[in-house]
């Protein structure tokens, strides 16, 4: 029924679930009218396909990079029973283990900043959702250390302590933020970075706070070094002093080191990564450390 629809005449040749979604199912569907992606919302999630589409959409206008292109929403369920968004599918695949780690931390780096530049002008609707996390208060982090999964520590308990004492600087403009931009939403093919994909958390939001983020992904997968050098790259891009980012790198850091190291592997491990549990969450300590060093605290 979906083809039908979508491209009337045209046949599937193959279907085969895409690795590495934590918070929706995707297929890449082979036909023979060009290739797609069928993202299908699980119950809960149901009411985020129109506003994916929304984001989806306005995202067509970063300049430089590559993002999905929006073919047809079925928010009711009709095709499979659940809400479905197609795309048009980028080629290549999610690559977390580089022959050439510098030149795709580079190109990693250039492909968020040309999202943060983008013209916002007339940006409503979805994209004025929820503030990110680096806009949370006293008692939000309280909330969050209530969670039965949070583990208290002095290094995590110290990390707490510098976010509740330090202040915002007002001058963090909001900028068109990707909302979940890490390495494994980003395909790539022969070394070359082909596309950034999953909208679904696109908004209005921090800029530093978004690149905290994205740090803090870098550190799990490559350490410190990998960390300084998309920094590097991205200040290059921007030309702009970082505003509150060691604040924002503990606020990421933390919920990484909390939440994200055990899911996270498990996706990154369909992407090429080959690392232990360990090893993997031995990287965050000393991101951590270096924000509360920068911060004082």
């Amino acid at each position: 029924m979906m083809i039908a629809e979508i491209a009337p005449g045209a046949a599937t040749r193959q279907v085969r679930p895409i690795g590495g979604g934590l918070a929706s199912a995707t297929f890449a569907v082979e036909t023979t009218a060009g290739d797609l992606v069928v993202k299908l919302f699980r119950p809960h999630r149901r009411a985020e396909a129109p506003l994916e589409w929304d984001r989806l959409i306005f995202a067509q206008r970063v300049a430089g990079v590559p993002i999905p292109q929006p073919l047809a929403l079925d928010a009711d369920g009709r095709w499979f029973g659940a809400p479905a968004l197609v795309m048009a599918r980028l080629p290549g695949r999610a690559d977390v283990a580089p022959s050439d780690l510098d030149g795709w931390l580079q190109q990693l780096a250039r492909a968020l900043a040309a999202i943060h530049q983008t013209d916002t002008a007339g940006a409503g609707g979805a994209l004025l959702g929820d503030p990110p996390l680096g806009h949370w208060g006293i008692g939000d982090w309280k909330r969050l250390q209530s969670d039965p999964q949070w583990e208290s520590s002095t290094l995590i308990d110290r990390c707490v302590e510098a976010i509740r004492r330090h202040r915002l600087n007002p001058v963090n403009a909001p900028v068109l933020v990707h909302g979940d931009f890490h390495p494994g939403n980003v395909v790539w093919r022969e070394g070359t970075l082909t596309g950034v994909v999953d909208w679904a958390a696109a908004r209005l939001g921090a800029r530093w706070f978004e690149f905290a983020q994205c740090r803090a992904g870098i550190a799990l997968l490559f350490g410190m070094r990998g960390v300084r050098r998309v920094t590097e790259h991205y200040l290059e891009v921007v030309g702009e002093a970082p505003v509150d980012l060691p604040v924002f790198d503990l606020m990421a850091g933390l919920v990484a080191r909390q939440f994200g190291p055990s899911a996270w592997l498990s996706s990154y491990r369909q992407q090429g990564c080959t690392d232990t549990p360990r090893q993997f969450a031995a990287r965050m300590p000393p991101f951590l450390r270096q924000a509360l060093a920068e911060m004082g605290a």
